[in-house]
């Protein structure tokens, strides 16, 4: 794990440059940590773009649409929000999915690389295939490696497709660029970033997905964040619990988690398909109850039925700490591709390999069109290519095809409300609280006025609960969070 430095004072963890991960480990020398869950969640990274919010259109509800919805809430002992946005990444089209994660199988973490494998002149990159999955840097990195494969096998000038303009296929181009290739970018929507995108709230932009860069120490996105003049903002994971009595709670369900997870060790890699949920304690309460969904759910997008219990251990991760942007990070990984060509509108459907090229056929609805290149890069999500959005001819070889059906689609979806003005602790990152019904749903809140001034939360909902959250009415997803907030603060 990461070297990073603890200070234990007044029964509290201290963090200094330390990723979320870090502290959590720390939680098993007995030392106090108000966790929060969502850390790793980029809500997609490097693929085909996607829209992820909830409600009609490509940009959800309409603000009239909003403002009925929060009319209709109830009254309760917390001012109303003004406005509101939820995102919904199973239900896109281009996505359906937040981020892969490693499910219990018996290839583990090897599934990876076998979907990263090329398959003659198709390479597939992306969170899904990188040494550290299901983050934006991740991503960047994957899409370079697959670059660099590309110039090791091609000749100079040779042109390369790219399929998916996010942060890999973003990454991929202008690494391609730089090795003298030409690569050329095919992007279903009309903008660059894929799952790292932002929305209106309130008249003020907010992250629907990647909303943290994990760890600055070696990191692109930091000095791509200080081109782009975008201000980075320490959080180190310090939310309390505004309900007395919950603390000691949450203290001790991180702590016996944390006991659990490190049970199972580096060495345990014997056990590939040995699902989470079978080394954590069966008998739980809310306070255990309320760290999985932190630690597990809202972390990976998944369930620890649904994980690998390798997966706690997977990923170098970079040090120096976790910070937010205060600023766009779209335009932070716009920078990655230079000046290579991009072509929006161009949902690609099919992709068939001939001797010496490849052929991918898309476009806009019945305006068809085909473009050749000598070697083509895939960078949609895990979820698209599960859901078959692109055919492959010939068909994808079994190894292929393994890596896609069994590693996860995770799923994490956030909740933003925007108020008049503050009515919880404005210094404050974030909070905690356990709710007594279920413990976990809306157990973390991250606070944006430290970082933009707004008087602005977030909320998350991760794995199963996700699942069934985005199969409610906005009223119902809006009502219930704002239930959270009235036990809290009301």
């Amino acid at each position: 794990m990461l070297a990073g430095s603890l200070v234990a004072r007044e029964n509290q963890v201290v963090a200094i440059g330390m990723t979320r991960r870090e502290l959590g480990r720390a939680t098993v020398a007995g030392l106090a940590l108000a966790g929060f869950g969502g850390a790793i969640g980029i809500s997609g990274c490097g693929s085909d773009d996607s829209s992820g919010v909830a409600g009609e259109g490509p940009a959800g509800l309409d603000l009239d649409q909003r403002q009925e919805v929060i009319d209709r809430l109830a009254e309760m002992r917390v001012p109303k929000p003004v406005d509101f946005i939820r995102t919904d990444w199973s239900h896109d089209p281009l996505a359906f999915c937040s981020y892969s994660y490693l499910a219990p199988t018996r290839y583990g973490s090897e599934i990876r690389r076998m979907l990263a494998e090329p398959v003659g002149r198709i390479a597939f990159a992306g969170e899904a295939t990188a040494k550290i999955p299901a983050t934006v840097h991740g991503a960047i990195q994957a899409g370079r490696d697959a670059a660099k494969y590309a110039a090791g096998q091609l000749a100079p000038g040779a042109r390369v497709a790219v399929v998916g303009a996010g942060a890999a296929g973003l990454s991929c181009a202008g690494e391609l660029a730089r090795q003298g290739l030409e690569p050329v970018l095919l992007e279903a929507s009309d903008r660059v970033g894929g799952r790292v995108r932002e929305a209106d709230l309130d008249g003020s932009p907010v992250e629907l997905g990647a909303s943290w860069i994990h760890g600055v120490d070696g990191n692109p996105l930091t000095g791509l964040a200080g081109e782009a003049g975008i201000g980075l903002h320490p959080f180190s994971y310090q939310l309390d619990f505004p309900v007395p009595g919950q603390k000691p709670l949450g203290v001790s369900g991180e702590h016996r988690y944390w006991q659990a997870v490190n049970s199972f060790g580096p060495g345990s890699a014997r056990y590939p398909d040995l699902p989470l949920e079978a080394i954590l304690p069966r008998r739980r309460g809310p306070g255990l109850e309320w760290a999985i969904q932190n630690e597990v759910a809202q972390e990976y997008g998944a369930d620890p039925d649904q994980l690998a219990a390798l997966a706690t251990w997977e990923g170098n991760w970079l040090g120096g700490g976790d910070v937010l942007l205060d600023g766009s990070y779209s335009k932070v990984v716009a920078r990655l591709s230079g000046d290579a060509e991009v072509r929006f509108g161009f949902k690609v459907r099919k992709v068939s390999q001939r001797r010496g090229e490849v052929r991918i056929a898309g476009g806009v609805d019945a305006d068809r069109e085909e473009v050749a290149a000598e070697a083509v890069v895939i960078t949609v999500p895990i979820g698209a290519l599960k859901a078959g959005a692109i055919e492959f001819d010939p068909r994808l070889p079994a190894g292929s095809r393994t890596a896609i059906s069994q590693l996860g689609a995770g799923l994490l979806d956030k909740v933003w409300l925007a108020f008049d003005q503050p009515f919880w602790p404005e210094g404050a990152e974030g909070f905690s609280w356990i709710d007594p019904r279920k413990p976990g749903r809306w157990g973390s809140w991250v606070n944006a006025v430290p970082v933009t001034g707004k008087p602005f939360l977030m909320t998350l909902a991760g794995g199963h609960d996700a699942h069934r959250l985005a199969g409610r009415s906005d009223l119902e997803v809006v009502g219930s969070a704002m239930a959270a907030l009235e036990a809290m603060f009301g």
